[in-house]
Formats: C-alpha cells, structure tokens, sequence
C-alpha cells in the first residue's frame, strides 16, 4: 500500500503527490525504537496512531514524510484489513491522552504543556504549560474531563509540582475555547512527597459515578503499597471538587486525605481504565523483575504487591490476583515485555470494527512495541493484535469515531498522533 520503496525526488500516497525541493530526496520514514529497561521510563516523545477498520475493513494508509532521510518504512504489523493513518506531529515527550466530549483529543507532554489536536491538526499553542519537575518519570501525567465539560468547561489535570515540595498534584483547570482561561487551576488534592523519580502512576479516570479516580505508584518504595497512612501505591476516589467520599471503602480506617484510599497494594499502576456501560474497571499494574499485570479494580481490594508480583503462589485469600498476567522472558516476542501500558475498552458509540472486538480491552506494552487483545467474554482470553509497533507505546484510547488511537515514543521533539 506504498508507492514508494526508497528514496526519490518525488512520492504519491493515495493521490498526494509530495515534492523534494532542489538537492534533496523524500523519504517515507518511520524508525521503531525498543527500551531494554525493565522500567515504564518517561522519556518518551510521542508518536499516536489510530488502527482502524470501515467498510469491508479497507481504508487508506499514510505516514510521515521527511525530507532528506533515507531511512527505510518500518511499519506496524496489523490483522488483515486494519491500517493505521498520520493524524498530527510535533508532539515531545507524551505521556497520556484523553478525548474532550466535544471531539478533540488533548495530549500530555511530560514537560508541562497540554497540547490540542483539534479538525486533524496540533494546535500551535498548549491548553496550558504548567511548571512542573519533570525529572525521570515526573512530569505531566494525566487528564480527565469533567463529565460535564460541555457546560462547566473542567477538566482535570495529574503532575508533578515542583515547590513548595516536590509532590504529585490533581488540579482542576477551566477551558476557555483550546486556551486554559489564566489563574482558573484549582488543587483538589495534594499527594505525599516523593523521593525517588519513578513509580508515580498518573492516571486519572471519571467513573459511572460520577466520582475521579487517580492512579498512585509506591515511589519506589514498596512498603508504601500496602499501608494505609500516605496515598502512594493505591487507586484514589474523590469528588469533582476535591472533597472525599464517605463511601470510600476504608473511610473510618483512616483520617484526613488518606480516606481518599480506595484500593491498595499496587506497584506502578500507571494506565487503567473503565469500560463504557458497565463501568468495570481493569488497573494495568507495571511489575518489576518477572509480569505485568491486569488487575480488575475492586473496592476495598489488596492487589498483593509487594508481597506478591503477579498471582500469589502459593494463593493469599488477603490479596486479589490479577485477571491475567505476562512475564518479561521467553520464546515470543510478541507476548512478553516490561511494561504495561494503555488500556482501553472496545465499546464506541459507533463502532467501526467487527463486531467480535465488541467488549475487549486492548492493552500494550512499552518495550514489546505491541498491542494485544483481552476479551472478558471469552473467560479472559487474550490473543494478538498489533505488533512491530515504530515506537515504544505509552497510551491508547477509543475514539466516538470507533477508532482505536496510540501514542507512542520515546524523547525527543519529532512525535506524532496517528
């Protein structure tokens, strides 16, 4: 579905002829990175891409254009009839992403700013830049909108703060068009502060009850996963407005922001997500040494770590096991990694693909540079979707287009959205 295999003077995709200038070659230009680290290390400059299938499952494919490089297309590995299509580039360093209600997509970069991308173009200016510490895995982390955006304009903001302490923050912003209107954050809470640069989750999600959930990692420091006295290495609920349910699973266990607490014994949970419907949430836990997890989010629920990575063996009735599991070695490399991340369920408005993705839960890893399937409705099975992905993933979501979109790295300032 490429016209052209090496570099020339002058290359047509699908009826779009683009021109060299004088001296110089086009190239079609993809590069897949791999990052050996067993670590969900940030350093990541994002490239998305959206899969997708329409009639017959065919649609056009492109991607990006440089001039003068002479690199070979290295593209990702699809089912038959799913393609993937350039949306917008110029994106650093992504570490999350998040549809508004009205259509545009907003796009975490680890140094501070939220981008839009709005009518298939990146918005020259950030929703907001925000001075946060971007050290490591800090920075920038998550987004939420409010699920009354279309008339209150919030939308909801997971970072690392730089003063007075350096700490993780949720915080609510007010949206003026694609600009942040000034002064208008509002912290809704503030976590404990960190030590080390990694294991910070980052995730935030609205529930079907209308209450936000914030993903903590342990800071590096597992004993902090299964105490009930900071709020590191946990599943937060709190209201829109910062304040903390009384409902809340451990409510009168605790004091103060801790009651917040809503699940607990969790490594790095730096992605997870609920399904449109039913609500049910799946947690994607990044293990250490030997699997990454996918955990069903369950009030109350004790996830093990770090007493235990993946499944405990032998069983703990105290600790909830994960739905499904995968480890860090063996013979395919298309079903091992080192860390979980994106996860998304298949339940658009409009769905574009066929009808048996109805109800799965795609998830990726960053090092495998792949995307896999999970299908609650077939007892947990997993199989293959996508691999040989150009860049190491970060995020995934489904549009209300029925597209499945991926972002992908790693650092440096020539991402882009497919």
């Amino acid at each position: 579905m490429i016209n052209a295999a090496a570099p020339e003077r002058e290359i047509t995709l699908f009826g779009q002829t683009f021109q060299a200038a004088d001296g110089v070659r086009l190239a079609l230009i993809i590069t897949r990175v791999r990052i050996p680290s067993h670590e969900i290390g940030l350093l990541t400059s994002g490239v998305g891409r959206s899969v997708h299938a329409v009639r017959r499952f065919k649609t056009a494919l492109a991607f990006v254009v440089a001039l003068g490089v002479e690199r070979c297309l290295v593209g990702a590995t699809l089912p038959d009839g799913f393609t993937e299509s350039l949306v917008a580039n110029g994106l650093s360093s992504p570490t999350a992403m998040e549809f508004a209600p009205d259509g545009r997509l907003f796009v975490c970069q680890q140094s501070g700013e939220l981008r839009v991308i709005k009518n298939g173009g990146l918005m020259a200016s950030p929703f907001v830049a925000l001075p946060v510490d971007s050290f490591a895995e800090r920075g920038l982390l998550g987004i939420a909108f409010d699920p009354g955006f279309l008339t209150n304009n919030f939308l909801y903001l997971y970072y690392t703060a730089a003063t007075p302490t350096t700490h993780n923050r949720v915080s609510r912003f007010t949206a003026n068009g694609d600009l942040a209107i000034p002064a208008s954050e509002v912290v809704l809470l503030d976590l404990n502060d960190l030590n080390a640069g990694s294991h910070n989750g980052g995730a935030i999600h609205f529930g079907l009850d209308g209450k936000l959930y914030v993903a903590t990692g342990d800071n590096a420091v597992s004993a902090n996963s299964q105490t009930l006295s900071n709020l590191l290495g946990k599943i937060l609920r709190i209201n829109s407005d910062g304040s903390i349910p009384a409902d809340n699973p451990f409510y009168n266990a605790t004091s103060g922001n801790n009651r917040a607490i809503w699940a607990l014994g969790l490594r790095n949970p730096f992605t997870f997500a609920f399904q449109p419907g039913t609500g049910r949430m799946f947690i994607n836990d990044v293990g250490q040494d030997t699997w990454e997890e996918i955990d069903d989010g369950v009030a109350g629920s004790n996830y093990g770590w770090p007493a235990c990575e993946g499944a405990c063996a032998p069983p703990n009735p105290n600790f909830r096991d994960p739905i499904f599991q995968y480890g860090h070695s063996g013979p395919d490399p298309n079903t091992v990694g080192c860390a979980i991340v994106g996860g998304a369920f298949y339940n658009p408005p409009r769905g574009q693909f066929p009808n048996s993705f109805v109800g799965v839960y795609f998830f990726a890893d960053l090092c495998g540079a792949w995307i896999r399937i999970l299908d609650p409705a077939q007892g947990n099975t997993v199989s293959g979707f996508a691999t040989d992905l150009d860049w190491s993933p970060v995020d995934l979501k489904v549009g209300a287009d029925g597209l499945l979109y991926y972002l992908v790295g790693p650092g440096g300032p020539n991402g882009a959205l497919f």
